[in-house]
């Protein structure tokens, strides 16, 4: 399997699991790392349930997770504790 394949079955997988904690946006690959986008008014909530739908199924050793307001321009990192930066490439 693709590391392209990987993402669009890891978004699927959050897309038919997070119900109406948010909704995916899309996805992007490249420079390193794999971004899945989820809208949601609750990023910590939507987060936890995305991390129990991929356990067991996707590797989360280089998880991060972030969100931003619609009108910012830089994220928020939630994931893991500690992470001070949260970029996009």
């Amino acid at each position: 399997m693709t590391d392209y394949d990987r993402l669009l079955a890891i978004e699927e997988t959050i897309r038919t699991g997070l119900g109406d904690i948010g909704q995916v946006d899309g996805h992007d690959i490249g420079s390193g790392e794999m971004n899945v986008f989820i809208h949601t008014n609750k990023p910590e909530v939507a987060f936890k349930k995305v991390k129990a739908l991929l356990e067991g199924n996707a590797d989360l050793r280089d998880l991060k997770a972030g969100y931003r307001d619609f009108d910012e321009e830089g994220y928020v990192a939630i994931y893991p504790t500690g992470l001070d930066r949260f970029p996009v490439a």
